[in-house]
Parts: structure tokens; C-alpha cells; sequence
């Protein structure tokens, strides 16, 4: 059997006013390799910042990181269509891990009805897992894809294809960290929001919570590619209202030349940014991302004291990020991003943090506080015991939101009660003094934490 009808299925979680940037990619290189597809959409599926209680496992449950969870969870059928079609191929674009698992059912469902199709998985929910839940996932899909080559992927899938084990298990493709694909958003209906891939990684890439430069290392787009594609969009039917570029972080000479790029070629796509609240962020800087189009940026601060900043090793001090805010500021729009519950932290320490938010709430347009999560391969989930975590909290977990261990967070929760009475006696206080900064979805996150203590 040759590949020639292929099925792309959207990640569930993503929200219908966005464009799936991997769901691009991914069209372009099949129509590129004269490979005819359609796409399932099923984005909004379920509601990432508030997914159904059935998508959440405790970690002692009796499927917890079992393949049994694709054939026992019948309540996944209420997220997938009623009928199947037959295809050479299904690939499954998954973005965050309740995907794997409505797609893993779809895959079980697709080979019921038609055995020869072949399905074939990728995208970020799987950048993190590691080898234990690897076999789970490629117990079910003919192919797991991990990294970001989607071509490399595609070419290794079909010179592999009339090798396919007859075992029943799947074959695992590691690609590099490098993108050669300049994608095509006429194959899909653009949306309000795009992501548009600028690169993955972070020059510092030494936070202790963070796993952004562990996958693939660091890589950035060429510049004129880039452009190239926000100039398509601006092309196109008007729909796009906002385009997020992708990296964690950006440096200076990158972040200039691309606003400088962009405002010369007349950009008329507002985009946002990400970034860590560098020295370097500048007045100037905030005048020419205005210019180029930039609308807001995210800064990751993740706390406002010096010595919080520490036990992340977040490799920047208060007063360099309080002044990127207050620069930006006056050009752009600033969302502030927070991180609770980090092990080790005083009262005393979380009061000045309070002191530096009510300084800054001036300059900036929402504040995003979210709970710490520990993940795989990250120094807080090496060496918990350093930093008063427990891993593999079965009570009390400060962390939830895995399923059924086909997510790289990990169960914890703090070795000492005091902290979290610390942390919840704190976030009374945050909640008063940013009233009308923080989206309702956050509190109820933390609401749910309190409730087990």
C-alpha cells in the first residue's frame, strides 16, 4: 500500500480562534510531496484551562501510564466524531497531553474500522516524555514523532513504511532542532490568532523549573523566512488580528534586526513576543517593536524579588525586570508573568514581591500568575529534596494536571506544610491587590490547590 489520502487531526485543546501553526507545517509538507489530505478540526474540544474532571489521574491510579487507557476510556468517544473514513494515513498534530489521549482513541477507533491506516503522532506534548511513557503512546500509533524536522519526520515515515513491524508496536522517529519548511497558510482556514514558529530554546537556559532548551537546544529562524510568512498572512483574508512568534526568548541583536526588518517592509500584522526582562531591554527597543507592529510582549518575570529569583536561578535580578516593564510600557502593551509556589520562599521575601507588583501595576495591561510546575529532566525535578519538594505526591499535590502519565509535569508538593501556608497566605493578598489584572482561570487553578490542604 502506497500513502496518497492522508488525514491531519488538530489538536483538541487549542482554542477555535487559533491557527495551528504545526497543522500548517504539516499540511504544506504533504501537498508539497503531492499527498492529498484533509483535516478533522478539532479544536475547542475541551477547554484547556478547564478540561473535563475525567482528564485528570492520580498517580497511584490503576492505568497510570497504561496503554489501557485508550481501549477501557469510552467517555473519550463523546470528544470524537461518531464516523470514520478510510485513509492511507492519520497524522495527529498534539500540542499538550489530554491530546494524546483523545487522539490515541481516535487511533484505536480509525484502526478498528480500517486496520491498514496508518497513524502517526507528533508535536509538543511529546517533546518531554520520557521512554516509559513513550511505549504507552507507541503502543497505539504507528509512528511517534519527536522534534521539530516535520519534513525529516515525513521522509523517515515513508522509507520506513514497508518495514512496519508486525508486532503491533510503533516505531519512535527523533528529528533535530532545525525547521526547513516555509509553510503555506492558504491550505487552512487562518483564524484571529496565530502562532508563527520564530524558533524554540533560550540563550540562558538555566532555570531550575524550565525545560526549554533540554529537547532540541536553541534555534532561531532566519529572519527574512520569518518575514516572509507574517507578510503572507497580512495577504491573506484579513481574519488575523494577532501573530505570536514562538520562541521562549529572543536576544538583542535578533529581537532589533527583526523589528528593524519588519518596519522597513511596512508590516501591517500586529504581533507579540516573548521575553526575560533583560538588561538590555531599552526606551528604544519599545519604540521600535511599536513601530514594527509589535503590540504587547510577555515578560516572564516570574517573581519580583531578588532572593525568589534565586531558587529558580532565573539569572536576573528585580530591578532589571521591573525596568524592562516600565520601558516597554510606554510603547507596547505588557503582561507580567508570575510564578507561585516556589519551595523555600519567606514571608518576608513574598511582602517586597507584593510592594515591587504595586509599583508596577501602572505599567502593565494583565498579570498572569500560575502555579509551579515541576517537569521531567528540570534541576527541581533531579534534585527535589534540595529545594523541599516531594515527588509523586499521591495527596496535597500542589501540581494536578497530568493524565494518566502521558504528561511531562510530575505529581509534587512541599516536604513542609509551613510553605504552602506561606504561599496561600500570600495569594489572599495578591488576588486583593490585582483585582481586574488577572483572568478568572488562574484563581480557580489556585482555588483548587487550597482545597486539598
Amino acid at each position: 500500500m502506497t500513502i496518497e489520502r492522508v488525514l491531519i487531526v488538530s489538536s483538541p485543546t487549542c482554542e477555535k480562534d487559533k491557527t495551528q501553526a504545526g497543522v500548517v507545517y504539516l499540511a504544506t509538507v504533504l501537498k508539497d510531496l503531492g499527498l492529498e489530505f484533509d483535516l478533522l478540526d478539532l479544536s475547542g474540544t475541551i477547554d484547556y484551562f478547564d478540561p473535563p474532571e475525567e482528564f485528570f489521574s492520580p498517580c497511584d491510579s490503576e492505568f497510570w501510564r497504561s496503554s489501557r487507557i485508550f481501549s477501557d476510556f469510552t467517555w473519550l468517544d463523546q470528544h470524537l466524531p461518531t464516523t470514520y473514513a478510510e485513509y492511507d494515513a492519520v497524522f495527529y498534530s498534539s500540542l499538550f497531553s489530554p491530546d494524546i489521549l483523545i487522539q490515541g482513541r481516535h487511533a484505536l477507533n480509525q484502526k478498528h474500522h480500517f486496520p491498514n491506516s496508518l497513524c502517526i503522532v507528533g508535536g509538543s506534548a511529546l517533546s518531554c516524555l520520557d521512554d516509559q511513557q513513550l511505549s504507552v503512546v507507541t503502543s497505539i500509533f504507528d509512528f511517534v514523532c519527536t522534534g521539530y524536522d516535520i519534513r525529516e519526520m515525513i521522509s523517515a515515515i515513508l522509507q520506513e513504511k514497508p518495514r512496519l513491524p508486525k508486532s503491533g508496536v510503533g516505531k519512535h522517529i527523533r528529528t533535530n532542532g532545525n525547521v526547513f519548511v516555509q509553510p503555506d497558510y492558504r491550505l487552512v482556514d487562518v483564524r484571529r490568532f496565530v502562532t508563527s514558529y520564530s524558533g524554540h530554546g533560550c540563550e540562558w537556559g538555566k532555570c531550575r523549573f524550565c525545560n526549554s532548551s533540554l529537547n532540541c537546544g536553541i534555534f532561531c529562524r532566519p529572519i527574512p523566512e520569518l518575514i516572509d510568512e507574517i507578510e503572507q498572512l497580512a495577504g491573506l483574508n484579513g481574519m488575523v488580528k494577532d501573530v505570536m512568534l514562538s520562541s521562549d526568548s529572543f536576544t538583542e541583536d535578533y529581537l532589533t534586526s527583526l523589528a528593524s526588518s519588519l518596519s522597513d517592509r511596512k508590516s501591517k500584522v500586529p504581533y507579540n513576543v516573548m521575553l526575560r526582562g533583560e538588561r538590555w531591554v531599552s526606551n528604544g527597543l519599545g519604540d521600535k517593536l511599536r513601530k514594527s507592529g509589535c503590540s504587547d510582549v510577555f515578560i516572564g518575570a516570574e517573581a519580583l524579588c531578588d532572593e525568589i529569583l534565586s531558587v529558580m536561578n532565573k539569572g536576573l535580578n528585580t530591578s532589571s525586570i521591573l525596568n524592562a516593564i516600565k520601558a516597554l510600557s510606554s510603547h507596547v502593551q505588557v503582561i507580567l508573568g508570575l510564578i507561585l509556589f516556589v519551595p523555600g520562599v519567606t514571608e518576608k521575601q513574598l511582602n517586597e514581591q507584593l510592594q515591587n507588583i504595586e509599583k508596577i501595576l501602572p505599567h502593565v495591561s494583565a498579570i498572569e500568575p500560575e502555579i509551579l510546575t515541576v517537569i521531567q529532566r528540570t534541576e527541581f525535578a533531579k534534585e527535589p529534596g534540595r529545594y523541599g519538594i516531594q515527588l509523586w505526591a499521591k495527596e496535597k499535590a500542589v501540581n494536578d494536571s497530568w493524565c494518566y502519565g502521558l504528561s511531562p509535569d510530575i505529581p509534587w508538593t512541599f516536604t513542609s506544610d509551613r510553605d504552602a501556608r506561606t504561599w496561600f497566605r500570600y495569594y489572599e493578598k495578591l488576588r486583593r491587590l490585582t483585582q481586574g489584572f488577572v483572568e478568572p482561570h488562574y484563581w480557580d487553578s489556585i482555588d483548587e490547590v487550597q482545597s486539598r490542604f
